[in-house]
């Protein structure tokens, strides 16, 4: 029998209720470390805010309109970039994962 202490639970327990299934709204695009950045249309009007993994709270919230550009970008030396609308902020090295939810 494989014996798991309870801290080690613990620790399973908050990692899966950490990240983007932690803060409010809907995803409507995600960037990985490692992964492509893209960049879509607002699916429609209404407030989308920034997360990085463990926020609970956003680091910024953009209203938006539908088909406004929203997202993750390369910069030109090869940093990422959350974009929204007129909004730009380059995204700390460290930076695992980020989202741009929209709030109900």
């Amino acid at each position: 029998m494989v014996k798991i202490p309870v801290y080690g639970v613990l620790v399973l327990l908050v990692l899966g209720i950490a990240g983007c299934g932690a803060q409010k709204g809907t995803t409507q695009i995600k960037y990985e470390k490692n992964g492509d950045p893209q960049t879509i249309s607002a699916e429609k009007d209404g407030v989308y805010a920034l997360y990085t993994a463990s926020d609970l709270t956003p680091k910024v919230r953009q209203r938006l309109s539908k088909g406004d550009r929203v997202g993750f970008e390369k910069t030109s030396d090869g940093r990422v970039r959350a974009v929204a609308g007129t909004y730009s902020q380059t995204l700390a090295a460290s930076t695992q994962e980020a989202y741009w939810k929209l709030e109900k």
